[in-house]
Parts: structure tokens; sequence; C-alpha cells
């Protein structure tokens, strides 16, 4: 098929063929191979048309050798075109992804909506929770102040029982002396008193703690990841309120309860030290902060 009177116008004809081969759409892979057999085609050409001393029969073999490199080239691309789908099966294909995406904005749907479900039965609980602790401390508000009323009448009760006995102290003048029986009944019932302050001191911190450990797991529960004015973040600041006003209440009800029995130590050890002074200033006192008290609260101790 070559000779050398056909030669310029044979290897031009395929020179062209390769520049539009080159310049097609492939892969990586495709075009690689592409050029290198273009490369070798130009290499064939440069040396059959520029050698002087090559027999025909070595210039055919070396333009047999490209063509069947273009031949191997051509049926390799032919191969790639029927590989890839057809337009029937890419719209096939691209129906089959838009009925998948629609499937899956319908889950997105349903996703958002139990979100959303999720969200307003957390505000629930939360509300239901923070109104349960508002009852709750309203209860304990109105037990907590009957049993205050009930420690304050007996408190009233045994320091008027004492004031009596604040005599009879003072005629033990032997600081060593066993004291009368009914001033050893007084002092029992003295530290009976004292230890039931100080375990009820004890049971009210640990209510404290308890309550303040609740408040502050509820409080993470419900950090608002909306507005700032949503029920959430509404329900935050509820809790930061309570807690507030329930520590409050538990260093002032500390404060008293400690008094309370530094007041009634004192009383001990007046009494066992046969210090009458000692008894009946402390029970002036108490007598005094007692009616002050009592004055406040409108309730008059009789």
């Amino acid at each position: 098929m070559w000779g050398p009177s056909d030669s310029v116008k044979a290897f031009g004809a395929i020179e062209a063929a390769l520049k539009k081969v080159i310049a097609l759409p492939m892969s990586t892979e495709e075009s690689a191979k592409a050029h290198k057999v273009a490369d070798d085609v130009r290499q064939t050409i440069a040396v059959v048309e520029s050698s002087t001393n090559m027999t025909k029969a070595q210039k055919n073999e070396k333009v047999a050798k490209i063509m069947s490199e273009m031949k191997d080239l051509a049926m390799d691309l032919k191969k790639a075109k029927l590989a890839q789908p057809s337009d029937e099966s890419k719209i096939e294909h691209l129906k089959e992804l838009k009925a998948e995406l629609a499937k899956k904005k319908e889950e997105l749907q349903k996703d958002e909506a139990m979100i959303k479900l999720y969200s307003l039965q957390k505000e629930l609980a939360e509300k239901k929770l923070a109104l349960q602790k508002l009852i709750e401390k309203k209860n304990q508000k109105e037990s907590s102040k009957e049993a205050s009323a009930q420690d304050a009448k007996a408190e009233s009760e045994l320091v008027g029982k004492l004031m009596k006995m604040t005599g009879a102290l003072a005629n033990v003048t032997d600081k060593k002396a066993d004291l009368p029986a009914p001033l050893k009944a007084a002092l029992s019932e003295v530290k009976a008193f004292s230890k039931k302050e100080s375990d009820e001191l004890a049971k009210m911190e640990k209510s404290n703690k308890q309550m303040m450990a609740t408040l502050d797991a509820q409080m993470k529960m419900s950090v608002p990841t909306m507005g700032k004015d949503d029920a959430l973040a509404k329900g935050q600041q509820m809790m930061r309120r309570l807690k507030k006003e329930e520590h409050r209440k538990f260093m002032k009800e500390q404060v008293q309860k400690k008094a309370q029995l530094s007041e009634l130590k004192t009383i001990e050890t007046s009494i066992e030290q046969h210090d009458a002074k000692k008894l009946t200033d402390v029970l002036q006192k108490m007598q005094h902060e007692a009616k002050a008290e009592a004055a406040k609260s409108g309730d008059f101790l009789h």
C-alpha cells in the first residue's frame, strides 16, 4: 500500500487522522496510549522519508509496524466506545437517580418531622419537670415552715423551763458537786434537742446537695439550640432562677440552724460548768431572738 511516489500524501493523511484521534475526549490511559502511537508514527515517518540506505523491504516493515499500532489503537477506542452507556441507559439511570433523590427527600421530611416532635416532647417534659419542682418547692416550704414553727415552740418551751432552773443552778456553789436531778434531766433534754437539730442540719445539707445536682443535670439537658427566646431557653432560665432561690434559702436556714446549735452547746456547757450567769445570758438571748422572729412572721409564741 506504500511507495516512494505517494509517501508524502499517505503520511500526511495518517498525520491528520492522528491529530483528530488525539483531540477526542478519552480517559487518561487511552490518551497516553494515543500519544505514544502518534509519537511512534511520527518517528517512523521521519526515518522512512529521510533514510537513503534503507531497503524498500525495511521501510515496508517499519510502516507495517506503525500501521499495526494504529490498528490496535483503533480497536481499543472502539471497544471503549462500545463499553460506554447508551443514551437510553443514561436516561434510565437518570430516572433512577431522580427517584432515589425523591425518596431521600421524603425520608428527610419524615426525619425532620420526628425531630420536631421529639423537640416538642422534650420541651413539654422539661416544663412538666419545672412545674413539678415548683410544686415540690411550695410543699417543702409549707412543710419546712410548719416544722420550723414546731421547733420554735419546742425550743421556747425548753428555754422557759430552763429559765425557771437558773436559780437552782446558782445555788450550786460547788462546781464539782453533782447537779440536782431536775437540772440533770434538763441537761439530757438539751442534749437530745441538740442531737435532733444536728441531724436535721445534716439532712438539710444532703437534701440541698441532691437538689443542686438535679437542677444542674436538668440545665445541661435543656441547653437551647435555637433562638434565645424559645421555650428551651426560657426553661433553662427558670432552672437557673430556681437554683439560685433554693441556694439562698438553704444558706439562710443553714446559718440559722448552726447558730441555734451553737446556743444549745453553750447551754450544755453552762449547766455542766454550773455557770448560772452564762446560762441566763444565753437563755435571755434566745428568748429575745424568738420574740423578734415571731414578730417578723406575725406568729407570736405564747
